[in-house]
């Protein structure tokens, strides 16, 4: 029941995806621009990634280091696959970005654990590969959508705090120094610079209640996937994260040196997630970080009256029926948080 739907929901990326790939693009184009199904984990055979090259995969000239956007889609942690998103990575791939869009394991085959450790290793293998990809290591971004954005927040900032609680643990005893702790550490992600999350879940325990309260408990996989207790909803919520250590975000100053700026973008019509899950999220990390220390972390928030769930991304796709009155809004906050040099003949 899940899947089905999953793929109700997912119709209009379909669309979009079909307009796009074979309408607009066609296959000889399509295949210089996008290297699909690379395996980045041993893992599982799910885990493959789509990479979108913004200036083809020709090697006859010499390009500039670009950077990248890992982009994690939603799908009630139980269903999506990259390729409905392939316009939308087209669109960012346009601007200047190197796009990555990596399929995770979900639930059943796996729970929220299991995507974190995909999520975590796509990003890692990004950075690996990031010579042969023609990347900026220094503008590595990571941008989520509902579910995606809750895997891509909660991955980034439980990294954070651990990266700072080590960093203060060799400090104290004089083992080492935080540049040598990140090379020793190879669990640790590579520096993220930015998080860019929409209409994502920061607090499980609210949005099961929300659930709960619009009949769909049962029909989300989000409370199974987490493991259907309080403890576990806890643990899992970035916003629950961020407020258990928020003497570290005051105090610690390897945590301000590791932070990810912080992009939140919600629509005010959004029934499936209230925009509540951001305005809250953005709102502790206002609350946890002293006013003399909130400039050194760049966190925003940009709020859209008219904006439903799927909205913030599907208005980034091409459609038969013209382009999105939200799209030029959309790819304004986008490019304005991050820097993405212009290509030669940009797609907008």
């Amino acid at each position: 029941m899940t899947h089905i739907f999953g793929w109700i929901t997912d119709m209009p990326m379909v669309i979009s995806y079909l307009y796009w790939r074979y309408w607009q693009v066609g296959t000889e184009k399509f295949r210089k621009i996008v290297s699909r199904d690379v395996s980045y984990s041993d893992v599982s055979k799910e885990c493959l990634l789509d990479i979108y090259h913004p200036d083809g995969k020709e090697k006859d000239r010499v390009r500039q280091k670009r950077p990248v956007i890992i982009f994690i889609y939603g799908g009630s942690w139980s269903t999506g696959q990259k390729f409905l998103y392939t316009s939308m990575a087209n669109t960012l791939r346009e601007l200047g970005y190197v796009v990555v869009v990596p399929d995770y394991r979900k639930y059943p085959t796996v729970k929220v654990d299991n995507m974190y450790q995909d999520i975590r290793q796509a990003i890692k293998w990004t950075f690996h590969h990031a010579n042969e990809l023609e990347i900026d290591v220094d503008m590595i971004y990571v941008m989520g959508h509902s579910a995606g954005a809750h895997l891509a927040s909660q991955v980034v900032l439980f990294d954070l705090v651990e990266k700072a609680k080590h960093a203060s643990l060799l400090s104290k005893t004089k083992l080492d120094s935080p540049v040598d702790m990140v090379d020793q550490k190879n669990n640790f992600l590579p520096q993220v610079e930015g998080l860019l999350l929409f209409a994502g879940v920061y607090d499980i325990s609210t949005h099961y209640e929300h659930e709960a309260s619009r009949g769909v408990e049962k029909l989300s996989a989000m409370g199974r996937a987490m493991g259907l207790t309080e403890d576990h909803y806890r643990k899992n919520s970035p916003l629950d994260l961020v407020k258990t250590h928020g003497d570290l975000f005051a105090h610690s100053e390897d945590l301000l040196d590791f932070a990810p700026r912080i992009l939140f973008v919600h629509g005010e019509k959004d029934t499936t997630v209230p925009m509540e899950q951001s305005t809250n999220m953005y709102n502790m990390l206002g609350q946890v970080l002293p006013p003399s220390r909130r400039d050194e972390v760049d966190v925003r928030m940009r709020l859209y009256k008219k904006m439903k769930h799927a909205h913030c991304v599907t208005a980034l796709m091409p459609s038969l029926f013209g382009e999105d009155k939200m799209h030029k809004l959309l790819i304004r906050d986008i490019m304005e948080f991050s820097d993405a040099p212009s290509l030669d003949e940009p797609g907008h």
